[in-house]
């Protein structure tokens, strides 16, 4: 038993050694051309520039969003105090 831990314990060793020694070899080669590289790099500057304006078109439409809803609010309001008004006058009060 203790010799079959043994032998075990020391094949998983050599084998975790082998990594330092041998280790994960040459990079292949990369298979894509240069101009495929910078086609790619030019499309990830137009999408981020995309992108940024598309943040501050967001950001004016929640401001824009907000007012109307402000407004909605306020108007909403002053239609309510009238119909409360009415129903005041209707009442007798």
């Amino acid at each position: 038993m203790l010799m079959r831990r043994l032998v075990i314990t020391t094949a998983v060793l050599a084998f975790a050694a082998s990594f330092f020694v041998v280790g994960c070899g040459p990079k292949p080669p990369c298979p894509v051309p240069p101009e495929q590289v910078r086609a790619a790099q030019d499309q990830t500057s137009q999408v981020k520039a995309d992108l940024d304006a598309a943040s501050t078109e967001k950001a004016a439409l929640e401001k824009e969003l907000k007012d109307k809803q402000a407004q909605l609010k306020k108007l909403k309001s002053q239609d309510l105090e009238k119909e409360l008004e009415m129903l005041k006058k209707g009442s007798g009060r």
